[in-house]
Formats: structure tokens, sequence, C-alpha cells
């Protein structure tokens, strides 16, 4: 598999899974874009199609033959490639029912063209080996054409982790208000920084964010319900994939990720061989939402998590 999406509620411990997918060859995108090691070359047969679908053939044509036979401006076409990648990744990013910024420097025209290609096109587009990084995949903004194409081809893979939702949101709540506020550029997290943190404690914050539908993830949960049924998706949890630091098991994280090799078609590296979970991180450790709750949070909890007339999601 070239392409990778991996869904994952944030708070829900991605930090034991996207190593050993990094190790597996897959660059992170998306939400862990900036992990990404930088830029290497493209590949041989990858950037004309690219170039020709952004600018059309002749442009392409003339972008290469200046690059190869014209010296007074080799990067231009440096330059046409990076502006048509960054504007596929727009338009893949869309497809995958993800938000973007309305304000963007690159060329309307060539999104528009990009943005016509057929799905089995724009997946072939894509350079190199990604693991594309999303925080929720609700049906009803994903692009329908994309689901089609994926329920037909069963391309790209789909990867969902898994969570308590209580000690996801509590894991959550200590990354929104680390004191050195480095929490990334998401917008609604960065909303969700400046609310938690003018509460003054634990116990607030963690009311609030059983009390809000709209904290992160809450919503997301119920429209990434689905995936845990589907039976061309790889789910995992963290609680598999903790280990014995983080109040797991080895068994369990090697069995989880067997799993993963094994449905990515990757059967040569061993569990054993890939990257194990990082250190010193405490918002890892399962069961971590009995550390700081108390009875009116577990049934803020149960109550979050209950459809209507329903039991309490798992």
């Amino acid at each position: 598999m070239q392409q990778l999406v991996v869904v994952y509620l944030p708070g829900s411990g991605i930090e034991l899974l996207h190593p050993a997918l990094t190790a597996l060859g897959y660059t992170p995108r998306g939400t862990l874009n900036s992990l990404a090691e930088p830029s290497t070359p493209a590949r041989p047969g990858e950037v004309y199609p690219l170039l020709q679908a952004a600018y059309g053939e002749d442009e392409a044509t003339r972008l290469l033959h200046d690059y190869h036979h014209d010296t007074r401006d080799p990067a231009a076409l440096q330059e046409a490639w990076g502006d048509a990648l960054l504007t596929l990744w727009r338009v893949w990013w869309q497809r995958l029912g993800q938000p973007v910024t309305a304000h963007t420097p690159l060329d309307a025209a060539v999104e528009e063209r990009l943005t016509r290609l057929d799905d089995t096109r724009l997946i072939s587009l894509l350079p190199g080996r990604n693991a594309w990084y999303i925080n929720a995949l609700d049906l009803t903004r994903a692009d329908s054409g994309l689901l089609r194409h994926w329920h037909a081809t069963g391309h790209p893979a789909v990867v969902h982790l898994e969570r308590n939702p209580g000690d996801r949101i509590t894991s959550l709540i200590q990354r929104l208000c680390r004191q050195d506020g480095r929490v990334g550029t998401i917008s609604t997290h960065l909303v969700y920084r400046d609310i938690l943190t003018s509460l003054p404690t634990m116990d607030a914050r963690l009311t609030h964010a059983l009390s809000d539908p709209y904290f992160p993830g809450n919503t997301a949960a119920r429209h990434t319900a689905w995936l845990r049924h589907h039976p061309a998706v790889t789910t995992l949890t963290c609680e598999e994939l903790a280990g014995p630091d983080y109040g797991g098991t080895t068994q369990a994280r090697q069995a989880a990720l067997s799993r993963l090799t094994a449905a990515l078609g990757h059967p040569h590296p061993t569990p054993a061989a890939l990257p194990g979970p990082p250190t010193d991180r405490p918002d890892l450790t399962t069961g971590i939402f009995h550390q700081h709750a108390g009875p009116h949070h577990k049934h803020l909890l149960d109550t979050l998590h209950t459809p209507a007339g329903g039991h309490p999601q798992p």
C-alpha cells in the first residue's frame, strides 16, 4: 500500500503507533506532517504525471525541457513541482473531508484541474509512500466518490486507533494545558487551550471537557464509530499498544503490530524489530482518567458517550 489513512481522535495515543508506521516506510502527513523528514527527491516516473495534470501537457514538457537544456533558471521546475505538490495535497485533504483554510497562495486554476481528477488518478499522483493522519473520517464530509472508490478497491488502506474515551479526554486536556504552550496549529486545539487554561483546576477542566459536546473528539467519536465495525479497517487500541510501561503487555503490543503489518502486506519486519513506545509519557498510561476523575466525572462520561436510547459506547 503506497497510501495509508490513519484515523485517530486527539488524545488517542498516536505516539504509540506512528513510529512503527514510519519504520515501515510511511512518511507522516496530515496532522503529523511536522514529523516528516526534509523532503526527498521525487522518484522516477512521479514528476511528469503530476506536472501534466497540474499545468497541462505543453507546460509540463516545457518545464522539463528547460530544466535539462536551459541552466539559466534551474529553480523553475522545482518551484512548479513544489506548488503542484502542495495543491495536490490540499485537494486530497479535502477529499478526505478535512478542513482547509480559505486563504491560499496556491494557483486556483491548478487546484481546479486537480480537483476534477477521478480518485484513481488522484491517488496515483501522490508521490512516495505516505501515512495520512486525520482526526476524523466522517461519512457525511468525506468525498462520496472517494468512499465509493475505497469500497470498490480497498485503496487507500485505513487504520483506526481507538482509546478508552475517559483516558483520551484526560490525555488531551493535559496536552492542551502544557506549560510551554506547544499544542500545534489545529485551530480547535488553540481555542480549547484558551478555555482550559482559564480554568483553575484539573477537576474543572475535566468537567468542562466532559460537558462540552464540541470539545475536540467528542462529536467525532460518534462520526467515526463506524470504523470499528468495518471489515476493511484495521482497528488497533491504545491499550493494546501501550506495552508494560503504560499499563499494557508486551504480548498485546506485539499481537497488535502483527495484525497491522499483515494488513499492510509487510510480512518481514517482526513486531519486536519495530520501535517501542516512547519513554516518559505518563499521559499514555492506561487508566489515567481514574487518577483524576470523581463520581460526577464518571457520570458525565457515561452521559457523553451514551447514544440516545442506547448503552454506553465502548
